[in-house]
């Protein structure tokens, strides 16, 4: 090649070289960074599905509650609701919620609703949906303040039973454990049942952990039944050991049972009731059965506590007592001081307002009576307690309304039998009892005309 034909080469890299130069030599320029209005670097994800979240029914609305996310550019969460799981859901927060907790007041009684939580951040990304549904009950229809009922028999259970632990929810009583019928006295059995008053029929559900249990706390929140407590059986399950700390969570729509935080101390003939989102355990006995016990703990369901915190202890301790809750409030009635041939039943009732963390007491019941703690419930606004234990093996039959406006006691039609220890619950405009005193009938109760 001539050297005239390097020239333009030569002259095109002199100049690109040069070009270079100068690029290097320029001020650098600053690196464009895009930030949202408060200020962060957006994240370049989406944020977390909201985790462990919850829904609580009550007559007054679903109450939600979940996790807080972590990300630093979080906006807020979007809780929606829909018909039926596959939607369409409609937003219920317009503006985001800054907090994780959210109650539905809206939601339709008597039927079921479906919920979406989504978490967004300051550029609009929004996570995926946590999601679950829950039944709103519909409101309580108060019955007439009857003092006279009458009783129809309803199904026996399949075994004899005496000292289990039952609860009605969601218009269906549920029964756990008790005495094993088909064993020497006393072994608990872990069988259990609930009973559809619609179809006047028993069902046996998924056994209890374990052996099961006789005298433990039962309560429920609406979804879900708790018990806490009580007397479990040995290694071989011939006999018993009088506590444990063991507190167990059953799942109605699952049949499945989760181990829940244990109480601080071994437990059992005390009372179990769940009220504002926590579960209070108060009264009892110590395992060896040597002191009726007065503490009182508290597990905080709503916020996923994992260990129970102590409230105002219960006076006049004592072990075998009803309880129940009304207006806010927790009743605690009647119970026993000791066991077997020398326990004493007592006729307190006490209150307890968990706003001031205090018990008052009210007016006694008419009789000392123990062996009450599954047959105490709420009727009409009223405190029922059935049947009991006057003294030692020895059973009546009375019922008795406390009404907490009047600060009174009013005597009930009877019992058709005596009968202590037994499962009972109010349905409709009046109630069940079935079981007790180691018997396999009941009734259902209906206001006279």
């Amino acid at each position: 090649m001539s050297t005239l034909s390097r020239r333009p080469a030569a002259a095109l890299l002199i100049a690109l070289l040069y070009l270079g130069a100068c690029s290097q030599n320029s001020p650098s320029q600053p690196e464009t960074v895009i930030e949202t209005p408060g200020g962060e670097t957006p994240s370049p994800t989406a944020p977390a599905a909201p985790g462990q979240l919850k829904a609580t029914p009550s007559t007054s609305g679903i109450a939600l509650d979940w996790a807080d996310n972590s990300e630093a550019d979080l906006a807020g969460y979007q809780v929606s609701r829909a018909a039926q799981a596959s939607g369409p859901f409609t937003p219920l927060t317009p503006e985001l919620l800054t907090t994780s907790a959210y109650t539905d007041a809206s939601a339709p009684a008597g039927t079921t609703s479906y919920y979406q939580v989504i978490a967004k951040n300051k550029t609009d990304q929004a996570s995926a949906a946590a999601t679950i549904s829950a039944l709103r009950p519909a409101p309580l229809v108060t019955p007439p303040l009857s003092s006279a009922y009458f009783y129809n028999s309803i199904a026996d259970q399949a075994y004899q039973m005496s000292e289990s632990q039952g609860r009605m929810l969601g218009g269906k009583l549920y029964t756990f454990g008790g005495f094993d019928a088909l064993k020497s006295c006393c072994a608990p059995t872990n069988r259990a049942y609930v009973y559809d008053p619609a179809s006047n029929k028993w069902t046996a559900l998924t056994a209890m952990p374990a052996f099961g249990a006789t005298h433990a706390g039962l309560a429920e929140d609406g979804q879900y039944l708790y018990y806490a407590g009580g007397y479990i059986a040995n290694t071989a399950g011939t006999s018993q050991i009088f506590g444990t700390k063991e507190v167990w969570r059953y799942n109605p729509q699952a049949n499945t049972y989760t181990r829940m935080p244990d109480l601080p101390i071994e437990r059992a003939a005390g009372q179990l009731e769940y009220l504002g989102g926590k579960l209070h355990y108060f009264g009892g006995t110590n395992i060896a059965r040597t002191q009726d016990t007065g503490e009182h703990y508290v597990l905080d369901l709503a916020q996923n506590a994992t260990s129970w915190t102590v409230a105002a202890p219960l006076p006049n301790p004592r072990n075998h007592l009803g309880s129940a809750v009304l207006n806010g409030k927790i009743y605690a009635v009647g119970g026993q001081h000791g066991h077997d041939d020398k326990l004493v039943t007592q006729a307190t009732l006490n209150v307890y307002d968990p706003a001031s963390d205090t018990w008052t007491a009210l007016r006694d019941l008419p009789s000392p009576r123990g062996h009450i703690a599954n047959s105490t419930f709420v009727m009409g606004g009223r405190l029922i307690v059935a049947g009991g234990e006057a003294s030692h093996t020895h059973a009546i039959g009375n019922v008795d309304a406390y009404d907490p406006a009047t600060n009174t006691w009013t005597a009930l039609t009877p019992l058709p039998s005596a009968r202590f220890s037994g499962v009972a619950a109010a349905y409709g405009d009046g109630f069940i009892y079935t079981g007790g005193s180691g018997t396999r009938g009941g009734w259902l109760t209906k206001p006279m005309p």
